[in-house]
């Protein structure tokens, strides 16, 4: 039995934008069909690797096309709630990046009214499909692991970070910096693996007003279990992007968002426990089939607007008290 092929439109055509139609290329359930993004440039690079698709001039032209059955909202994110209502007003599922907007009260809004639209709709936390992410659950799930705290470590030597620095509005306050572009990312993740998150305090750094933030330091609790979170850029060139859950005997570490390994006494150095060749490949492709899952009404494991809205509240109060 043949199964449906699933026709996307892109708004946002850059690096992340991008991303995303490499990997919906390369999923035999979708078609990238359409795309949209107000630099001429962005949308000629795309034109020239995806041919099949149809460069719009207006993010309406994209979203209107009878073809589209999913829209995929990779811009900046003041304009996330705007695209997603122009989705609901033309019917389209939507594919939603991070975060639904950094305006609390239009979100909340935003939320009750993708509900009460009935579309499909989710919103693109990879850690919802890493493979790694799932052998972290079922280990924390066992009663003999006894976690005790997770120690969350981000550093980036330069911020944007160089795959990103076309994209101005990341140094900004206004809507970038690595709190709301990666840090919620941890924040989905310790609500997803352990439950409700809330902050206790926060410390922070920004150079000049209106400038994003160049260091973060928060205590938070998950579920019940203490989360220590530093975050910097400048310094050292190495990336860091690590969670370390501790526990009674041993500690697991997440690490460059989709390596896991446990250190134990057997294992002072770390054993790891995720073998995908290509981890990256493999979480977005997981990502996808959860996608095709939304849209045929099936159970999924992908955010709604509901959690990423609750993720957006800690980040917000984070970046309120700095």
């Amino acid at each position: 039995m043949s199964q449906r092929t699933y026709r996307l439109a892109v708004l946002g055509l850059g690096a992340v934008g991008q991303r995303m139609l490499d990997q919906a290329t390369q999923h035999p359930r979708f078609e990238v069909v359409a795309g949209f993004d107000i630099a001429e440039s962005a949308r000629a690079h795309t034109a020239q690797h995806y041919p099949g698709a149809k460069l719009c001039t207006s993010a309406e032209e994209a979203v209107a096309d009878p073809k589209v059955d999913l829209v995929y909202v990779a811009t900046p994110p003041l304009y996330h709630a705007e695209l997603t209502r122009l989705c609901m007003a033309h019917g389209k599922a939507v594919f939603c990046e991070k975060p639904l907007g950094v305006d609390i009260d239009d979100s909340a809004k935003l939320v009750a009214e993708m509900r009460a639209s009935g579309l499909p709709e989710a919103v693109n936390f990879v850690f919802a499909s890493a493979p790694a992410v799932d052998v972290l659950e079922a280990k924390l799930n066992q009663a003999e692991f006894g976690l005790r705290q997770v120690h969350i470590r981000l550093h980036f030597h330069r911020w944007p970070r160089p795959f990103q620095a076309h994209a101005a509005w990341l140094s900004g306050a206004a809507q970038g910096g690595f709190t709301r572009e990666v840090t919620s990312h941890f924040v989905y993740l310790l609500k997803r693996l352990l439950g409700d998150v809330q902050l206790r305090s926060v410390q922070g750094v920004r150079q000049q007003p209106g400038a994003a933030e160049e260091s973060l330091m928060a205590h938070l609790v998950a579920g019940g279990v203490p989360v220590s979170l530093v975050a910097t850029t400048g310094g050292q060139p190495k990336e860091i992007v690590s969670a370390h859950f501790i526990g009674a005997d041993a500690s697991l570490c997440l690490n460059n968002w989709y390596s896991l390994y446990q250190s134990d006494d057997a294992h002072p150095e770390g054993l790891s426990l995720a073998h995908e060749l290509d981890p990256r490949t493999a979480t977005y492709q997981a990502q996808l089939s959860q996608v095709v899952a939304m849209l045929e009404r099936r159970p999924h494991r992908l955010p709604s607007f509901q959690m990423a809205f609750e993720v957006q509240q800690v980040i917000e109060q984070m970046l309120a008290e700095i």
